[in-house]
């Protein structure tokens, strides 16, 4: 898929996912490459049909963001034995705790940047505060 077919903005997010075909009982593990408010991207060993139903779910600390897709494509990656999947989230709740989820992967890492930036820790509190600040006015474009 060209970055012109897509609705959405990717944003390139390593976080680590699990998934489960809604018709199979193993859960699996990856990572995703890229999320934005209409869907993920991921590696996976195996091929996935187009329309193929996933639960989802990316762990950040005590939480389990959990969420709805569906496989909108699926191709074998020529650098690698994988498959590049992409899936749309199939509700706005999905969609919303998938940003939500990228959201706090976004903070952390602005976290560590300014901390390199600095040479010293600033709490969690202070990194969202000042991330939530220059970044509102996007998050409430997803809620509006």
């Amino acid at each position: 898929m060209t970055t012109d077919q897509r609705k959405f903005y990717r944003h390139p997010i390593k976080a680590p996912i699990r998934l489960r075909e809604v018709t199979g009982t193993d859960a699996r593990d990856s990572k995703s490459e890229d999320i934005s408010s209409g869907g993920l991207s991921f590696f996976w060993p195996s091929f996935l049909a187009k329309g193929t139903r996933l639960e989802l779910s990316i762990p950040i600390e005590q939480q389990l963001f959990k969420m709805k897709a569906r496989v909108a494509y699926c191709r074998k990656d020529g650098g690698m034995d994988l498959f590049r999947t992409g899936v749309c989230f199939e509700d706005s709740t999905s969609a919303f705790r998938a940003k939500l989820a990228e959201e706090i992967i976004q903070i952390r890492n602005y976290r560590e940047q300014m901390r390199s930036l600095r040479g010293k820790e600033i709490s969690e509190e202070e990194a969202a505060d000042q991330w939530i600040r220059r970044n509102a006015e996007n998050f409430a474009k997803l809620l509006g």
